[in-house]
């Protein structure tokens, strides 16, 4: 599958092909870079992007949480970065850990913007610092592979962290890629699902009461688990909004078409990938009350491991073992879940209707299917046929 449309459809804006390939892009009017492809590029796309499907075909359809050497549970020990982040702060402490360490020269992450307070820019943190002040979640547009290529130096070692989606991209690219693949060791990503518009951002920072031109800082989570989106004005009066509110009714409900339809919002491509590991109440629903943050903690790969275990050896990071309780993700990450095992029934909708559709391979999404009830995959299955009568879609 080559076809041009299909990867501007689903494109999901990491910007790895503008970095390799000289790709352009321009702006939509949602705020989302689109890409300006060319015939040239689409070989190039179809082996890297995650519409291409190449990353699916490596991926086991059995196992819904993807594969993984460990699952734990825990947070950073510092108790500031564990309140400061936006859940536990594991990714912050072992890009810290990675750093004093010795194991990285520099940690590429994504950092908010300067000029905009709901954009955000790629930097290379190089102290503990420069880290902490990227802590926190970024619910907005993020290009963090557009100049890859161009930002590593000769003889250095770094860690990136990521969406899943560009974790994807990265590691598949990492494999035609040897020199880049020796200096990028770590590959760091969180659960995701989906990034909101810029318009979004806007009607955030309206239902805030708060003009963007008198906007100093707009934090979307963190001092606190979940936190509140907090959005601050330049004479120092806060506004504050809850997480359920600001990502469930605002953020949530409008993000790229490709996160709709994306069938990697848990990383399984990352060495390790946390993510929030909410209580939950009586009624086995993900409890938003402020907490205690804490992350479930998947190593995917050895090396990811080793990681994990190394941190927590140094008293970095506090972990203990959660594979008897994974079953309880079903329920606290249950968007995921449904997500990835309902994708096979809304492709074939859009099949039907003659819509592009990302080329996931067939036997990976029958194997997901199989983790929900079939009720719930024909309930789906005619929710997206009804988005496209709508025009939706």
């Amino acid at each position: 599958m080559k076809k041009k449309e299909t990867f501007v459809t689903y494109c999901t804006g990491c910007g790895l092909c503008k970095s390799v390939q000289g790709v352009s892009f321009h702006t939509d009017e949602k705020g989302y870079n689109i890409p300006e492809l060319e015939e040239a590029h689409l070989d190039f796309c179809a082996n890297i992007c995650p519409a291409g499907g190449a990353a699916s075909e490596e991926m086991l359809g059995k196992n819904v949480w993807g594969n993984y050497q460990q699952v734990k549970l825990g947070w950073a020990m510092s108790r500031d970065i564990r309140r400061e982040a936006s859940s536990g702060g594991m990714l912050t402490a072992l890009c810290c850990y990675l750093l004093e360490s010795g194991k990285v020269d520099g940690i590429i992450q994504t950092k908010v913007s300067e000029i905009v307070v709901h954009g955000t820019e790629t930097i290379i943190s190089r102290t503990r610092d420069e880290v902490l002040a990227c802590m926190g979640s970024r619910y907005s547009i993020s290009s963090p592979l557009d100049n890859i290529k161009q930002i590593v130096k000769e003889g250095e070692r770094y860690a990136f962290v990521g969406k899943p989606c560009d974790a994807s991209a990265l590691r598949m690219y990492m494999k035609q890629d040897e020199k880049l693949s020796e200096q990028i060791k770590y590959i760091l990503s969180f659960f995701c699902a989906g990034q909101p518009s810029v318009t979004a951002q806007k009607r955030l920072l309206n239902e805030l009461g708060c003009k963007e031109e008198e906007c100093v800082s707009l934090q979307y989570r963190g001092n606190g688990w979940p936190g509140y989106a907090t959005a601050t004005k330049k004479d120092g009066s806060k506004m504050t909004m809850s997480y359920n509110d600001s990502w469930g009714k605002i953020l949530g409900r409008d993000v790229r078409k490709a996160c709709r339809f994306c069938l990697d919002g848990i990383g399984e491509f990352a060495d390790v990938y946390c993510g929030d590991a909410w209580y939950l109440t009586e009624q086995g629903t993900p409890n938003f009350m402020e907490a205690e943050g804490r992350n479930v903690i998947f190593a995917r790969t050895k090396q990811g491991e080793e990681l994990v275990n190394a941190a927590a050896k140094t008293g970095d990071i506090f972990v203990e073992n959660y594979q008897n309780d994974i079953k309880d993700l079903e329920k606290i990450q249950r968007y995921q879940l449904e997500r990835r095992a309902t994708m096979e029934v809304m492709l074939r909708a859009l099949r039907m209707a003659k819509k592009e559709f990302p080329n996931y391979n067939k036997k990976t999404l029958r194997g997901f299917a199989q983790h929900v009830t079939r009720k719930l995959r024909i309930k789906r299955f005619l929710g997206t046929v009804r988005r496209v009568v709508q025009g939706k879609i």
